[in-house]
Parts: C-alpha cells; structure tokens; sequence
C-alpha cells in the first residue's frame, strides 16, 4: 500500500483535502498570508480562508489576528501528538460505552479469518484473555507480534508453552519444532476454550486458511494434537541433548499436565 502524498496525509485524521494540503504547504513556508497560500495552491482564496479557519479551530493553525493575518502551522509533533491523545481518550470511552451493552454469547460456530492483521489481532487477544493455559504453535514470523501478548500471559501465572525455532521469549517454556513444508502455520489454543488455526502464504502477505472456534469438541480434537505434538517435540529434544529415563518421565510429566482431558 503506497504512502499518502505529504500534502494528504492529514486526510486519515479526518482532515480534508484542502486543509491537508494548506497545512502541508505553511509547513513549508511560514507565516504567509491566507491570500498567499490560495496562491501557492492553486485554490479560491474564499475556500482557503475557510479552510484556515477551520484548521486554527483544529489546532493545527495559528493565525496573527492583527491587520495582516500571518497564518502558521502548528510543529507536526505537537500536532499529531495531540490527535493521539484525543483519540486515545475517544477510543477509552468508546470502550468502555461498548462494554455496557455487553459481550455476544459465545457459540459452537467456525468463523473465518481473511486478513493477516485480523488473524494477528485475534492470536494477540486469545493470549490476553487467557487464564490457564496457552498452547502456540507458529512460524519465526509470528513471533515478534505476539512476543508482549505471551509473556504478559506468563507474568499472570499462565503456563505458555511455544513450539517454533529459535525463539526466547521471557517466561515462557520453547520448545524447538520443525519448520512447516509450506507456508507460515500458526496454531493456538488458548485454556481448552478457543482455538484459532491459520496458514499463510510464504511471505506471510495473504491468508490461506484461518479458522477461529470455541466449539467444544473442535476446541478439545485441536488441544489434544497441539499438546501431542510440542510433547514429542518436547521430547525429541531432550533425546538429542542425551537426556536420561528420568529426564525423558519429568518432561513427558510436564507436558501432560497441559492436556485437556
């Protein structure tokens, strides 16, 4: 997805066109006149004068409301750090209105996932949600966006154990598996209640397959082949390191104590 233009980019905050584009051009040169920005621009001055009253309205604009009128634009840091903050305090409310009409009851059925971000998002919240257990499954790839998610789950006492290669991720138990034939794999599931299996392309840019449940019996199949397998994973591990009998009954103990009976 290419960048918006430096003369547009304001329009994703809810700005138009022409206000971008004039804040855009007073960061470049100011202070000027509202008459001189309408000509540097190209634009009806009538409309740039109106559109400079609304940006001063916005903040983004101060105007020297002497006889000549000097327009400047506010420092961009100063600008877009107060949008943040408007919009995180709009985004809490906004919450916090939607939490009071109560969540969806929770239901058997399969949902479909069609976009990376969503699947991301949807293994991010299943870690935050959980209270017991996370079993994951994933691709090097995975990794890093899900990296805060996993270790704040283990910080809450949360047995997380990972299979994937090469990651060290704080507080939680890696077990070294192999890397799928094709494709990036992501597998979860999170307290025996949710699951959430995806496939992506080999540059990670397009779903494959993503599947999201809480069904019951779906959940329990899909728990018991994912703690199965980081089990023998687990356990071809310590073979390779030389481990002994009592070695190999403590670990295959361990993991069997993440099974969903």
């Amino acid at each position: 997805m290419a960048a918006p233009s430096p003369a547009h980019v304001l329009v994703e905050f809810g700005f138009t066109a022409l206000e971008s584009e004039i804040y855009a051009f007073l960061l470049r040169e100011s202070p000027v006149t509202g008459y001189r920005v309408a000509q540097a621009i190209g634009k009806p001055a009538a409309n740039t004068y109106k559109a400079i009253q609304s940006l001063e309205q916005k903040g983004a604009v101060v105007v020297d409301h002497g006889a000549s009128r000097m327009c400047r634009a506010v420092p961009s840091d100063e600008l877009l750090g107060r949008l943040a903050r408007e919009f995180e305090a709009r985004r809490t409310e906004a919450q916090e209105t939607l939490r009071r009409l109560g969540n969806p009851a929770a239901d058997d059925r399969i949902y479909q996932i069609r976009s990376v971000d969503l699947v991301l998002q949807k293994a991010r919240e299943m870690a935050e949600e959980a209270q017991e257990s996370v079993l994951l499954l994933a691709s090097p790839e995975f990794l890093a966006p899900l990296r805060e998610a996993l270790e704040g789950a283990a910080v809450r006492g949360v047995d997380v154990v990972v299979g994937s290669q090469g990651a060290d991720i704080a507080g939680v138990d890696v077990v070294e598996t192999a890397v799928p034939a094709h494709g990036r794999e992501l597998q979860a599931v999170v307290d025996g209640s949710q699951s959430l299996t995806a496939l992506l392309n080999e540059d990670g840019q397009e779903v494959l397959t993503a599947l999201w449940t809480r069904n019951p019996h779906l959940v329990l199949l899909q728990h018991k082949a994912l703690s199965g397998e980081l089990c023998l994973a687990a356990l071809a591990e310590k073979v390779e390191e030389g481990a002994g009998p009592k070695r190999l009954t403590r670990t295959l103990a361990q993991r069997r104590s993440m099974k969903r009976e």
